[in-house]
């Protein structure tokens, strides 16, 4: 809270002003960081080489045997709140249309405007597949934020400057302290740590952080941090530091070294920056390092007395470095198709020479074991990365960086070769896991797909099986109780056509319309109650643009279907033969249709067909079009096939090839409608 400039109505006034005019332009002097986009490695790679030796001697000659970033002190540079504080701060659900408008734009310049419905950045609808990530990865916040946190200390830290500049001065007046000329609580710098958070697990900055954890021991990461502090920390690291729980890494924290200071006897101490102990409080410690031994390649990191302790050998590869340069994009310039990362929900583009090899992502969005194997009729062994065991599908783990000692398990990563293998997914409590439901996604080519609301006792597991296929998943959620189902949900990218008609009426003469028409399709799935090993499914072949779900209780089943429509009609007239005028335009739309008690009889499997169930814009014009959205009405046909059930694993629900034995049509509700 800023301290009152004085105790007159005119002060007041004054102080109000400024603060206005200060958050303006804040937000525009933190611009630049919050399009930070990731590139392949800008700066020269560091390396380990014989000669690495050296900067241990040179090290220890220095004024007390430590070299420093320029000017940085944790009680100035870093945050005067805590990690815990700024995910209470920060209410994402209530402020949720806020959070995806500011946060559409940085999807854009990580991963181009692919992540727009047609592709359209002027007036970008994320497809549905784009949105549920976000929201998604939003969710992940409430984990713990240490890898933005730890990362924007050092995009907001600068070496000393000849002069303070003016706007740092109005801020240190208006708030009545020094601030390291920046008003905190601003809502721009939560976009920035929010920003900066989503990168730690994008290929990009993965890869790089990866090897380093895999091929570096503690020794060559102490050398890599002083051969960057020596030549002039101008492209300085985060430090990630991870505990092993049952074999895989846990825990992950994000720090910022700032120093590192020789002890003698080949021990090393690196001073570091940790979001959850802001300096200077009277419960904070203080100098908070990291110890290193070079002569047993081991090091520790334990912040308090009575806290958790990180540590680590030359074999636990238990610490990484992120190094600042890989998470900016290389020069400031338009959005780009495809971004500066690899887009993990993105559709494959067979037209494209460098296209990147699609990958498949399964997180647990809250605490748990996550274990993941290849689903056969024979035995199961889980997934563990490295290279394949005898068939299994090789991944990769890719760690959480929350920072509160919360039992996050690692996200698998497996390669395009898993498209259409079976996998078996088992979820375990654990008993010191927070009340609130977890969620888990599987991220593919162009789909997101959520078992959203799981809630687990400790030691309770649930099962579930995916099938990843290029045009969309198949998920089988096995109930281990009698419950209501958790809900399922699907979402999708676009898909754009065009054509041209004649438009020419008789008060605007000739005209021709050329017309772009794009669609997105989300689906959630609900209200299903499941017996103890019922299994459920849903699926979506997005050739036939269907959408099946399914049980095997045997029984009649209703289900709660709610379809989310998201559409961008792109106009270019010409108006005029000779001498014509061109106008463009460009409408959304985006609506929740939401219908209940849709009956299932058993051994069928129901299909909606969701093309048609976006408004057709034909040849309408605009007024034409904006009627139409205004008096939409919900009709929702169902259609129906026979089901083949399988006794094990997933719920296989495929197209027949024949009519339906039955269709019938329903009346939904729009739940939201939006316009532009």
């Amino acid at each position: 809270m800023a301290h009152p400039l004085g105790n007159t109505l005119g002060a007041k006034l004054w102080r109000s002003v400024a603060i206005a005019a200060l958050s303006t332009f804040l937000s525009m002097q933190l611009s630049p960081y919050l399009a930070q986009a990731a590139s392949p490695v800008r700066s020269a790679p560091f390396r380990i080489d014989g000669h690495s030796q050296d900067l241990l001697a040179q090290l220890e000659q220095l004024p007390n045997g430590s070299v420093a970033l320029p000017n940085f002190d944790p009680a100035v540079n870093g945050f005067q709140f805590s990690n815990q504080e700024l995910i209470q701060a920060i209410d994402h659900n209530r402020n949720a249309q806020a959070w995806e408008a500011v946060l559409t734009e940085q999807l854009q310049q990580l991963f181009g405007t692919q992540v727009c419905v047609g592709g359209n950045s002027a007036h970008c609808v994320l497809t549905a597949a784009a949105q549920n990530w976000l929201q998604t990865q939003l969710g992940r916040m409430d984990q713990g934020l240490s890898e933005g946190m730890a990362a924007a200390v050092l995009d907001l830290w600068k070496p000393a400057q000849p002069r303070i500049l003016w706007w740092q001065r109005l801020v240190n007046l208006v708030l009545g302290r020094t601030v390291f000329g920046l008003a905190r609580t601003l809502f721009e710098l939560q976009t920035l740590i929010a920003n900066l958070f989503l990168m730690q697990g994008v290929n990009e900055v993965f890869q790089q952080t990866e090897t380093v954890r895999n091929t570096f021991t503690p020794t060559q990461i102490l050398l890599s941090l002083v051969r960057v502090l020596i030549s002039g920390a101008n492209d300085p690291f985060t430090l990630g530091v991870y505990r092993l729980l049952d074999g895989a890494l846990a825990d992950g924290h994000a720090l910022t070294p700032y120093r590192v200071e020789a002890q003698g006897n080949g021990k090393y101490w690196v001073y570091v920056y940790d979001s959850n102990y802001p300096a200077g409080r009277p419960t904070s410690p203080t100098d908070l390092h990291m110890e290193f031994d070079t002569q047993a390649d081991t090091w520790t990191y334990q912040p308090t007395a009575n806290g958790p302790a990180f540590g680590g050998d030359a074999q636990s590869k238990t610490l990484d470095l992120t190094q600042r340069s890989w998470r900016q994009p290389p020069s400031e310039g338009d959005i780009t198709a495809t971004g500066s990362f690899t887009c993990p929900f993105c559709g494959l583009e067979p037209a494209a020479e460098t296209a990147p090899d699609p990958t498949l992502d399964i997180t647990l969005v809250g605490e748990g074991r996550l274990t993941v194997a290849p689903y056969t009729e024979s035995t199961i062994a889980p997934l563990l990365p490295g290279p394949a065991l005898n068939g299994q599908t090789p991944g990769t783990w890719v760690p959480f960086k929350g920072g509160l000692n919360r039992a996050v398990p690692a996200s698998y990563r497996l390669p395009a070769a898993s498209l259409g293998q079976p996998l078996q997914v088992t979820i375990t409590g654990v008993a010191t896991a927070r009340r609130s439901p977890a969620t888990l996604q599987l991220t593919g080519p162009g789909y997101t797909a959520n078992v959203e609301d799981l809630r687990l006792t400790p030691n309770q597991s649930l099962t579930l099986y995916l099938v990843p296929h290029p045009t969309g998943p198949e998920i089988t959620f096995v109930a281990s109780q009698a419950a209501a189902i958790p809900r399922l949900t699907l979402n999708l990218g676009d898909t754009t056509s065009a054509y041209s008609f004649n438009s020419s009426t008789p008060e605007t003469g000739f005209s021709i319309t050329d017309r772009r028409v794009s669609k997105s399709s989300g689906f959630e799935l609900s209200d299903l109650q499941l017996t103890a090993g019922q299994r459920v499914a849903l699926t979506a072949h997005d050739n036939l643009k269907r959408l099946y779900f399914a049980d095997d209780d045997g029984t009649n089943s209703q289900y709660t279907l709610t379809a989310k429509n998201r559409m961008v009609i792109q106009d270019r007239l010409q108006i005029g033969q000779r001498q014509p005028d061109i106008i463009n335009y460009t409408l959304t739309y985006d609506e929740e249709m939401r219908v209940g008690g849709i009956e299932v009889e058993a051994q069928s499997q129901a299909f909606f067909d969701y093309d048609p169930a976006f408004i057709d814009p034909a040849e309408q014009s605009r007024q034409q079009l904006l009627a139409a959205f205004e008096q939409r009405n919900v009709p929702i046909a169902i259609a129906y096939e026979p089901l083949i059930v399988s006794d094990t694993g997933p719920l296989r629900l495929l197209p027949s090839g024949k009519n339906p034995t039955d269709r019938r049509v329903f009346q939904g509700a729009l739940r939201n409608r939006d316009e532009l």
